[in-house]
């Protein structure tokens, strides 16, 4: 096990003073250093420093950073809800590092699509089915981890699977 005990503090947005959400720093106990590469290929991280050793990925409408002794993690109702992710979290770093040697590290970061990028896979039609007025939107609204890929279901439909595929390649957080 390499994350053990760690301490918990939430803080208000600074670019939001007003939001109902909060921000949690986690100070670890440990350096997780090493298993943050590693972390980068579980959790198809967004943006991964090497030299500064920063993973940020998203996770459930959150950014989660990583550092070697602490946790940023956004978007928390409360002190309850930020212990359960935390808690989580924890789980998947000590998972990750115990299973390190079947997992092959990812040292580069992630491209960022865009959602131009991600409107040219969509089905395209505009049928609203998906809860947005276009196809646009709502691929605006995948770019910003807003809505989900499920939420169209044209696209689960058998002409759809290549883009379908792709989709998921680019945007491994927004499956679900």
């Amino acid at each position: 096990m390499l994350l053990i005990d760690y301490t918990l503090r939430l803080v208000l947005s600074d670019c939001c003073p007003s939001s109902q959400e909060v921000n949690a720093l986690v100070d670890l106990s440990e350096d997780i250093s090493e298993v943050l590469p590693y972390l980068n290929t579980v959790l198809k991280g967004l943006q991964y420093d090497q030299h500064e050793k920063i993973l940020t990925v998203k996770r459930e409408g959150r950014l989660i950073t990583f550092r070697p002794q602490q946790i940023a993690i956004t978007k928390l109702e409360d002190k309850n809800e930020a212990r359960l992710v935390v808690e989580e979290l924890k789980g998947i770093v000590n998972g990750t590092y115990a299973n390190r040697d079947h997992i092959k590290p990812t040292y580069t970061s992630r491209p960022t699509p865009r959602p131009l990028e991600i409107y040219t896979l969509l089905p395209g039609n505009n049928c609203k089915e998906c809860g947005e007025l276009t196809c646009l939107a709502f691929a605006l609204n995948l770019a910003n981890d807003k809505v989900k890929l499920t939420q169209c279901p044209l696209l689960f439909k058998k002409e759809f699977e290549v883009n379908r595929s792709k989709l998921k390649e680019f945007l491994p957080y927004s499956e679900t």
